[in-house]
């Protein structure tokens, strides 16, 4: 099962990945921030009579963009920042 909830900051989503069943895990990933800050989310995870809150936290954005607005991505997956000393 796969549910998408929108980040209350910026843009795109938090994705939560699980079987529904049990206590198995949860796999969370999300969509890129656009934010050039960090930004953070309180969840409620819930089941079986037991209820979590949950933070999940995603850093600022690459701070290091093309002309045409997009975020250059290394190979890694990772992107490219800049920093001016």
């Amino acid at each position: 099962m796969t549910v998408h909830i929108p980040w209350t900051k910026g843009s795109g989503n938090i994705i939560l990945t699980f079987t529904g069943q049990g206590n198995g895990t949860i796999v969370v990933t999300s969509d890129d921030n656009n934010l050039d800050e960090e930004r953070s989310q309180v969840l409620t995870v819930s089941g079986g009579g037991i209820s979590r809150h949950v933070t999940v936290t995603q850093g600022a954005a690459p701070n290091f963009r093309l002309s045409d607005g997009k975020y250059l991505r290394l190979s890694d997956g990772k992107y490219l920042n800049v920093r001016v000393d």
